[in-house]
């Protein structure tokens, strides 16, 4: 990279955006909901995707009395052919794309002795396979208008395997080894991306959960801090902080300190 591409790429990151138009997979419920909520609220036109019309109706409603509006796109990404028309289709309807957010996907608690390739391969659909296709679909649309941001929805969870999580922990670790190359090979021609990883969230997903879930946040927070920190498109927004830092010093501990440790917080 020249020092030209480096000081422009750097300005660009600093700089305060907020996007006028934006896609979100996953737009049903949860983050995807609350996060289409907020970007109306901030005057944002959004391209709400996902499986069920009935509850993106029901977000694009909340859309609207933000004062904003938006479209509605049946998708699937665990299919992920049909990703790329649904993308394009956002881009030509809400006239370009300044934000997209693979945020689809979904987690759930097993046993390593009790896992099934079958109920396995959903959640690498979903969680790898439909977000990068997301993700690979909005690149040349970005590229094309020269300017973009594009934000994957990892997890905290995807930074170390954790008990009963081993298809989630290593679902959420590729996207966000996937976000930081896609962020490596963009950055010169002034293309945002950012890794969002949460750590627990009261959303739909998790109100049956039966594992700990310290420093959980209201869904509604989570968005609110999501779409003001984009605005600077940092390369990673992790939060809550406590868990965030507890999770980065988990990365450097040896094997033989970290089980035990985590085993035990997931008996507490």
């Amino acid at each position: 990279m020249s020092a030209i591409a480096t000081a422009r790429a750097a300005r660009v990151t600093c700089a305060r955006m907020r996007p006028r138009t934006v896609l979100i997979t996953g737009a049903s419920s949860g983050i995807g909901r609350a996060l289409a909520v907020e970007f109306a609220a901030r005057g944002a036109r959004l391209a709400l995707a996902a499986r069920r019309v009935e509850e993106l109706e029901r977000t694009l409603a909340l859309v609207r009395e933000k004062g904003s509006d938006g479209i509605v796109l049946p998708l699937d990404v665990s299919e992920a052919a049909g990703v790329e028309d649904v993308v394009a289709r956002a881009a030509r309807d809400l006239g370009g794309l300044d934000m997209v957010i693979a945020n689809a996907g979904f987690g759930g608690q097993t046993a390593a002795a009790a896992l099934q390739w079958e109920e396995v391969v959903p959640m690498l659909r979903t969680n790898i396979e439909g977000a990068i296709a997301t993700l690979v679909a909005a690149v040349p649309i970005i590229m094309a208008q020269k300017s973009g941001h594009l934000v994957g929805i990892s997890s905290l969870a995807g930074r170390r395997g954790l008990p009963q999580a081993a298809t989630y922990s290593a679902t959420k670790a590729a996207l966000s080894a996937f976000l930081e190359s896609l962020r490596l090979d963009l950055a010169p021609a002034g293309i945002r991306v950012t890794d969002v990883q949460p750590g627990f969230v009261r959303t739909p997903g998790t109100a049956h959960a039966t594992n700990p879930m310290p420093f959980v946040w209201p869904v509604e927070k989570a968005a609110r801090v999501i779409a003001r920190r984009l605005e600077r498109a940092p390369a990673m927004i992790s939060f809550p902080w406590p868990l965030a830092m507890l999770t980065a010093f988990a990365r450097i501990l040896p094997h033989w300190l970290y089980a035990p440790i985590v085993r035990a917080g997931a008996k507490s």
